[in-house]
């Protein structure tokens, strides 16, 4: 009975999980305009009759959801199409041009643009490096995910040593965590995934990834390998 149970548990998590997700993000993005939906719909007059164990209400309020969704994923097809076009893309760079001027409001839409970019640049190294890092002593060890490899800001305040920029997230939630910084020589790089060390980050250690050995990087080049 038991490990019937845990087999269950073990099938069903992960798809509760997903499910939960991905309804948190709908409802994220159609509920503000479920409202004028319900009422161009009630306007015209458009499913205003109970369906199965939905009452009218319901029906047009899930229906209103996923009208909202397709709209909003048409609409950014279509916008990410005409910004491809000259003249669109000249009334883009104009409408950022005007926010990047206005105060307080710059502040907020240049660094979302920026952490945007960053996300969804495949030529950019972040958040593609994993490494283990002394973290919170020097006696214990942590994983973390290289940020930059070159912050000559910060490296200047230590006669020149090279810093590098690390994340290293909390467990089972690897959205928050810790911005640190470290010399080059005191991390060690994984031969890991990056999707692996999320497992074994999200499972607290239960799942273990598979790998084989990690480097040592001293400022430019590595230093020795040291088996796993």
């Amino acid at each position: 009975m038991k490990k019937c149970f845990i087999t269950g548990l073990v099938i069903l998590l992960p798809l509760t999980l997903t499910i939960a997700v991905v309804a948190f993000v709908f409802n994220l993005l159609t509920d503000p305009f479920v409202g004028i939906s319900k009422q161009l719909l009630s306007h015209f007059d458009l499913l205003g009759y109970d369906l199965w164990l939905l009452s009218a209400d319901q029906v047009q309020k899930y229906a209103s959801k996923l009208l909202i969704a397709i709209c909003l994923f048409s609409l950014t097809l279509l916008l990410g199409a005409l910004t491809r076009m000259f003249f669109f893309n000249y009334l883009i760079r104009t409408w950022d041009f005007v926010l990047h001027r206005i105060p307080f409001v710059r502040s907020i839409y240049k660094t979302s643009q920026e952490v945007i970019k960053t996300i969804f640049n495949t030529d950019t190294t972040s958040f593609k490096q994993v490494v283990v890092v002394p973290f919170p002593t020097k006696d214990t060890q942590a994983i973390g995910f290289v940020t930059r490899e070159n912050m000559p800001s910060f490296s200047k305040t230590l006669e020149g040593s090279s810093l590098v920029g690390v994340f290293v997230p909390t467990a089972p939630n690897p959205t928050s965590g810790f911005l640190m910084t470290y010399k080059q020589e005191d991390l060690i790089y994984l031969d890991m995934k990056v999707e692996d060390a999320f497992k074994f980050i999200v499972s607290c250690g239960v799942i273990m990834p598979q790998f084989h050995s990690a480097t040592v990087k001293e400022d430019s080049f590595a230093a020795e390998i040291i088996a796993i």
